[in-house]
């Protein structure tokens, strides 16, 4: 008589069944790699063992790899360009049960030479980028991080970019990093190496110069006007008179607006400066001198 002292898991018609297939199989060729990448359920990652990636160029599939089940993505740098190969992903269960995705098809080309320097423009809360052209049929991908050298696959714009250029929203309390890669405009990209990457500190931003300070004195006032510089997000002025040389120049106020009225009675003549605030750093200075109140006759 046999007796049992233990009793194992009971087998289900679900432990045999299959798991579910990789789907949405896409690839991005990057220079000297293709980067495959596929979705799989994150809730049913506990089912399986993980990913057999298969490749074929010529003839039947082989195994390329054996993935864990977090991963999805792998980067294949065994290939030449001009040559088509077909991949498939396979998922595998805990039981050795086996089930294929779509099979991709790509024929990478040679990539695109790199595009030339970034530079940009800020009006109000929109951030105009532009780009030196590498050659006249490449189209653009222009990608966006908020850490330096650290960039998604993902690019900022939905569609290939025809012209070196593309606008995106500002964000004057943070610092955004920019690279463009130029690209052949295919299914899978066909990109070429980054762009130098270019820095969007608004901490480092310094305004230009107000323009054609004038001041209007009365008794008991002087009242100072002058013209905006043309950066927009300028915060706002700093205004600083000078009553004599050796005491130099002091800070007297504050404004948001492009005028300022001092309130101390004008007895001599009086020097005075407004400069523009940016985030953090203020710009040159423009000046009046010797204005002094000459009452009417």
């Amino acid at each position: 008589m046999l007796v049992a002292c233990g009793k194992k898991g009971d087998l289900t018609l679900q432990s045999y069944e299959k798991p579910e297939a990789p789907s949405r199989l896409k690839a991005i060729h990057r220079e000297s790699e293709i980067i495959i990448s596929w979705e799989f359920p994150k809730a049913k990652e506990q089912g399986i063992k993980g990913f057999h990636l298969l490749k074929s160029s010529a003839g039947d599939f082989q195994k390329v790899a054996f993935l864990e089940k977090d991963n999805r993505s792998y980067r294949d740098t065994d290939f030449v360009p001009g040559q088509e190969y077909h991949y498939k992903i396979i998922s595998e269960s805990l039981k050795g049960i086996t089930n294929n995705s779509m099979i991709l098809i790509l024929k990478p080309q040679p990539p695109p030479p790199t595009a030339g320097m970034i530079s940009f423009t800020v009006d109000h809360d929109m951030i105009t980028l532009t780009w030196e052209r590498s050659d006249e049929t490449s189209y653009f991908n222009i990608y966006k991080s908020t850490q330096k050298g650290v960039y998604s696959l993902v690019p900022l714009n939905p569609q290939p970019l025809k012209e070196p250029t593309c606008k995106d929203s500002f964000d004057i309390n943070r610092t955004a990093f920019y690279t463009v890669r130029s690209s052949t405009g295919s299914i899978i990209r066909d990109e070429g190496p980054p762009s130098q990457e270019l820095t969007v500190n608004p901490l480092d931003f310094i305004p230009s110069s107000p323009q054609n300070l004038e001041a209007v004195p009365t008794f008991e006032n002087v009242y100072l006007i002058w013209k905006e510089p043309s950066e927009t997000w300028v915060i706002g002025y700093r205004v600083y008179r000078e009553l004599h040389k050796k005491e130099g120049y002091v800070l007297i106020g504050f404004t948001y607006t492009p005028s300022f009225v001092d309130k101390e009675i004008l007895t001599a003549k009086r020097n005075y400066r407004v400069t523009a605030l940016g985030p953090s750093k203020e710009g040159p200075p423009v000046e009046i001198r010797d204005v002094v109140y000459e009452p009417p006759k």
